[in-house]
């Protein structure tokens, strides 16, 4: 695993990170059920299940934008 976030570069620190389905990266993403505190480096997409198999898929933003593109999926 690497030491830094693969969107902005920084460390993990306080927050919890999530890794990108994709590359395999980590990225920030602070819990929202319990109030975490930090930038939200990804996205935790739901509904894929017919295209990818998962109902919720974590990417980061490089790979949400380029899987949005190649499958014509609005953001």
């Amino acid at each position: 695993m690497r030491d830094l976030c693969c969107e902005c570069g920084e460390p993990a620190g306080r927050s919890s990170v999530l890794i990108c389905a994709d590359c395999g990266a980590w990225f920030h993403s602070p819990d929202e059920r319990v109030a975490e505190d930090g930038r939200k480096c990804g996205v935790h997409v739901i509904g894929f299940r017919q295209l990818l198999g998962r109902d919720v898929v974590p990417l980061c933003l490089r790979c949400d934008m380029a899987f949005r593109l190649r499958y014509g999926i609005p953001s």
